[in-house]
């Protein structure tokens, strides 16, 4: 169950609604990855850049878990493709995987 917190409400600025998004959902790190392998937005996780350039270039419509510790899923902000990178602490249920979807959207409606 995620925690009560707003990921763009009394925040500053994308990282940290980033790092809000992490809170909220208990991650160990999240990552938002261009197509072309870059960090967009990152929570801090020391394997940002690693992760954006092995999973940033994957076209995805649905959500792919890659590892235990690796979930993806696509989206598409003003015409670009994105992938988020969500490196959890336990497995993630379909469900939960959606709702980081949509406050990953929000984050962008927000900020970009």
């Amino acid at each position: 169950m995620p925690a009560a917190v707003s990921v763009v409400d009394g925040r500053t600025d994308i990282a940290d609604s980033t790092r809000a998004l992490v809170e909220k959902y208990s991650l160990a790190g999240f990552t938002l990855a261009t197509t072309d392998g870059l960090v967009f937005s990152t929570s801090g996780n020391p394997m940002a850049t690693e992760d954006a350039a092995q999973y940033g270039g994957r076209a995805l419509q649905e959500e792919e878990q890659v590892s235990a510790e690796v979930t993806l899923f696509g989206l598409t902000h003003q015409g670009t493709s994105l992938t988020g990178i969500i490196r959890p602490d336990r497995p993630l249920k379909r469900d939960v995987v959606h709702s980081i979807r949509k406050d990953t959207q929000e984050i962008l409606n927000r900020w970009i």
